[in-house]
């Protein structure tokens, strides 16, 4: 009986697109925390489409077993709240610098 993870394609996936969306918001910030912070559906999707596929892919082989990755459904959970600090926080320090409220010295 073979063992299938669920999850860890997705994890490894968005982990890699998100950690090239920060790189790029760092020599082109124009491309806003704000706007990265806009994908975190995405990664519901892509989770969601994962397991879906999984179980499609299960029915055509029973003898395959199922098991969700928590480690990487965690650590997916943990990058989309990361995504959405990081935009808050840039949102806050926009709107803070541009209505004067916000004082460095």
């Amino acid at each position: 009986m073979r063992t299938r993870r669920v999850g860890s394609i997705t994890c490894g996936s968005l982990l890699i697109i998100f950690g090239i969306l920060f790189l790029a918001h760092m020599f082109y910030p124009a491309l806003s925390l704000t706007v990265i912070m806009k994908l975190w559906p995405v990664i519901l999707i892509a989770l969601g489409a994962e397991m879906i596929l999984a179980n499609l892919h299960r029915s055509q082989e029973e003898t395959e077993v199922l098991k969700y990755d928590k480690g990487a459904i965690l650590i997916t959970f943990l990058l989309t709240c990361f995504a959405m600090v990081m935009g808050i926080m840039e949102y806050c320090m926009e709107y803070y610098t541009s209505h004067g409220c916000f004082y460095i010295g």
